[in-house]
């Protein structure tokens, strides 16, 4: 960020930095304060905003956000303490704490904060939901789209683990390895989400938002090495993510539209990053354990190496693919497998088994189911079944470059 305008690191801030600056206030304060560690990094955001353009940038932005909002905390925490015998003892110790110990432990804050988000006392969509929303940086309407439910639902789950949170006396420097471990599963849930919100973004203007792929891809790696958590089912993880992140600058064309993945230049490929994913896929399969993760980036690296080969095993992909729905049946993923069976086996045997199909919530809310029913009803030669179909997923596509991407594929099928 150097040489950023005070106006651009302060958005960089807000963006990259706010959940990091919430997962040490609620670090310092308490999991019972994570409402008012959410409001004060807000403050602290705001009094930036208000100051540096005048005053120029600090020397540590960091440091300076940090310290405003411990400030603001500790005084609405003084005021409590009036009433409070609890809060003014409280208090008292945690003045003794260093500034220094909480910038040094910002990366560890967070990533504890979401295992603790985790917690099993809270149910599992609402650990999800307050996660995305609080540490992910998301809004409420992508959280409802990553979770395929309702803006108002999303609500309620994210007050609902709030309550839990402030009646269970959870806190960070309680998680034991053997916690983390149990916990695992769904943390990893919470970054693939982060990483497809990157990846495939809700935000009108910005499709990709490469800071949420990085962010998703670094903490990954965090969980990869370290010793409460590292093992075959972290490997995977990793290795899925980077076989993504491989492609990212190569999944737009200059004009911002999307490229799918047999229209993309193999020459902006990160194939370093793409050695790095073959590696860790290769230390994951050398494990006992078999994850959704193993499959899911099983299916990453076949795809990956037909496109380098020019010939892709599509059998080795619906093998991936039954894997996958036996260790997480998904809607979705049945969908994904849809596409390789009609790659393997001929697009009349893909739409049967989209017949399949529990689509009730997919065909709500879910574009793609539209538009790979249409593009295999196109390619069974059912135009005028597959035209509906696309135009139902223009309606539910959530970006404009998706939209057109849609339009693209019916402009395709009017012209035949």
């Amino acid at each position: 960020m150097a040489g950023s305008g005070p106006r651009q690191l302060v958005d960089h801030y807000f963006r990259h930095e706010s959940a990091r600056l919430i997962a040490a206030l609620t670090r310092r304060f308490g999991m019972r304060h994570l409402p008012l560690a959410e409001d004060d990094v807000q403050v602290a955001l705001s009094r930036a905003l208000a100051s540096w353009p005048k005053r120029g940038n600090p020397d540590d932005p960091t440091r300076w956000l940090l310290t405003v909002a411990i400030n603001h905390v500790v005084d609405q925490l003084r005021r409590e303490s009036r009433k409070d015998a609890l809060t003014t003892e409280h208090l008292a110790d945690l003045e003794t704490r260093s500034l220094d110990q909480e910038t040094d432990q910002l990366d560890d804050s967070l990533l504890r904060l979401i295992f603790v988000c985790c917690d099993p006392c809270v149910p599992a969509e609402s650990q999800l939901a307050l996660a995305l929303k609080t540490l992910c940086g998301f809004s409420v309407r992508e959280v409802a789209r990553a979770l395929v439910s309702t803006t108002d639902s999303i609500e309620k789950r994210i007050s609902r683990a709030k309550a839990r949170f402030r009646h269970q006396g959870l806190e960070l420097e309680g998680l034991s390895n053997e916690a983390m471990r149990l916990r695992l599963s769904q943390v990893q849930h919470v970054l693939y989400l982060l990483f497809n919100e990157g990846y495939s973004s809700t935000q009108a203007e910005r499709i990709i938002r490469v800071e949420l792929c990085e962010e998703a891809v670094r903490l990954a790696l965090i969980l990869a090495e370290a010793e409460g958590t590292r093992g075959g089912a972290s490997s995977a993880f990793l290795a899925l993510l980077l076989f993504h992140a491989v492609r990212l600058d190569a999944r737009l064309d200059e004009g911002g539209a999307i490229l799918l993945f047999e229209e993309q230049d193999l020459r902006k490929w990160d194939l370093k990053l793409l050695r790095e994913a073959y590696r860790w896929f290769e230390a994951a399969t050398s494990e006992p354990e078999v994850t959704r993760y193993h499959a899911e980036a099983l299916i990453a690296a076949e795809h990956c190496r037909g496109k380098l080969n020019g010939t892709t095993d599509w059998s080795r992909i619906v093998d991936g693919y039954a894997l996958l729905c036996r260790l997480a049946p998904s809607p979705i993923h049945q969908l994904n497998q849809a596409i390789a069976i009609a790659h393997l086996h001929g697009p009349q045997r893909g739409l049967q088994h989209l017949e399949s199909i529990d689509s009730r919530r997919l065909d709500e809310h879910y574009y793609l189911w539209h538009a790979i029913r249409a593009d295999l009803l196109s390619l069974n030669g059912q135009k005028e079944e597959a035209e509906p179909a696309y135009r139902r997923a223009w309606d539910l596509a959530p970006t404009q470059a998706e939209k057109e991407l849609v339009i693209r594929k019916l402009d395709a099928l009017e012209a035949e």
